[in-house]
Order: structure tokens, then C-alpha cells, then sequence
């Protein structure tokens, strides 16, 4: 969930994340997207990106812990006493935030999750 940034000329309003609206909704220019690549460049050598290998390690991690939540939930609905039809349909997951949500997390960063279920839990 975000908050509604006023566009001028009326145009839709766009949502954003966190307590302060974007600096600018303007698309990236040819130019940005040239620094962009440099800084990247520049920050490779000292090893600050994630490779595919931690980047799937970290999904595999995430799925876990989701389906971690998911098996809690049916325990917790079977010790309420639920029968099995609502016990299929009682929901829950995993959310990430912070850094890694917005993606600008660095290699070995920690990684911050929320577990969200029904209130019946």
C-alpha cells in the first residue's frame, strides 16, 4: 500500500512507498541510464552485488519460511479445532520489506520479513 502523489494537469495519481513522494515521476534519461551503468561499474570490483547463485539462496530461504507459515497456520487451526474445509482456506504469508523490498539491498544484507495471517490465529 502507498500513498496517492497529486500529478499536475490532473493527470491519474500514482502511489509511492515510505513517508516521503518520488523527487521526480520523470522517466530515466539517456544520461541516467549512462551513470547508472558507471556506478555500477565502479561498485562491482568491490563485490557488492549478489551473484545468481546467493540471489536463488535467498528465494529458497523466503519459500521456506512461507511454507514454514503456512504449516504453523494448519497446526494452529487443527488445536482450534477447524474443520479440515476451513483449515484449506485460513491464510497467511511471508512479506519482505526494507531494502531487499525495494531492491536496493547489497550482497550478505539481511534480509527483513513480516509474517501476515488471519486473525483467527
Amino acid at each position: 500500500a502507498g500513498f496517492p502523489v497529486t500529478m499536475p494537469g490532473g493527470q491519474q495519481p500514482q502511489k509511492h512507498y515510505g513517508i516521503t513522494s518520488a523527487i521526480s515521476l520523470a522517466p530515466p534519461r539517456d544520461i541516467d541510464h549512462e551513470y547508472t551503468k558507471k556506478l555500477c561499474d565502479a561498485m562491482k570490483p568491490f563485490g557488492v552485488f549478489e551473484d545468481e547463485e546467493e540471489l536463488n539462496h535467498r528465494l529458497a530461504v523466503l519459500g521456506k519460511l512461507n511454507n514454514f507459515v503456512k504449516e504453523w497456520i494448519a497446526e494452529i487451526s487443527e488445536l482450534k479445532n477447524l474443520p479440515p474445509s476451513a483449515i484449506s482456506c485460513v491464510g497467511g504469508k511471508i512479506f519482505t520489506f526494507g531494502s531487499y523490498r525495494l531492491g536496493v539491498h547489497t550482497k550478505g544484507m539481511i534480509s527483513f520479513y513480516v509474517g501476515m495471517v488471519s486473525d483467527n490465529i
